[in-house]
């Protein structure tokens, strides 16, 4: 039936050549369109219900984001840089003598005593010993030997003839003697020492004093041999 129909349709259609003008239409043959040539057609979309996860005993352990690490703080040069060891310059205060001492030094001063040649000196035989009262020989200490030396090297300085003597007190201080006839005495024993000068007819005593301040007094001893008063 449905093939007769088309037949017929397609008679109709040479039939009608001869009396119409082609329009340009499609012939409508009478079979079914397809789907992307009929209109377009709803479709329901349907959303499946949410599901429902039944709960278990056991909880789930959430985890926790790890903290967000802290940068580090900024720390100033001062501290980062290592510090080298600080050094503190030592300042010895200036010692003051007795008015009596200060005196014969402002009296003897070294740049009148010193010659332009000095006397060639002799050196100090190693062991030096001192004798006692009673002529017994004692072997002098480091310090003892050391200020010999100085006081000959600054008499030679000062154009003095090595004429000096030392001898040991009974207690135990180095006396000094030029030509026979007594400078001083010097005690060099223990932290702190004394030297002993004769002024006037008087002794004179000064006490806590460091080797190398009991040297600097070296030239009293010596401005009173070259200028005895």
């Amino acid at each position: 039936m449905l093939e007769k129909n088309i037949l017929d349709k397609i008679a109709a259609f040479f039939k009608s050549l001869g009396t119409k003008k082609a329009s340009g239409e499609p012939i409508d043959l009478g079979r079914p369109k397809h789907d992307f040539e009929t209109e377009e057609k709803e479709v329901k979309i349907m959303r499946d219900a949410p599901m429902r996860l039944k709960a278990t005993t056991s909880k789930v352990s959430e985890r926790k984001p790890a903290k967000e690490e802290s940068e580090p703080a900024v720390v100033s040069r001062e501290k980062t840089v290592r510090k080298g060891p600080t050094i503190v310059a030592k300042v010895t205060p200036k010692k003051v003598y007795s008015a009596d001492v200060e005196a014969l030094r402002n009296q003897y001063s070294w740049r009148k005593l010193k010659v332009e040649k000095a006397l060639p000196v002799a050196p100090l035989p190693e062991p030096f010993y001192f004798l006692t009262s009673d002529n017994q020989p004692v072997e002098a200490s480091k310090f003892e030997i050391s200020f010999v030396k100085e006081l000959l090297s600054k008499a030679a300085e000062a154009g003095i003839e090595n004429k000096f003597t030392f001898s040991l007190s009974n207690t135990m201080s180095v006396v000094v003697k030029y030509k026979g006839k007594l400078v001083g005495r010097v005690y060099l024993h223990g932290r702190k020492h004394r030297m002993t000068f004769k002024s006037a007819g008087k002794t004179i005593t000064e006490d806590n004093l460091t080797l190398s301040e009991c040297k600097k007094l070296i030239t009293v001893w010596l401005g009173q041999i070259k200028q005895p008063a």
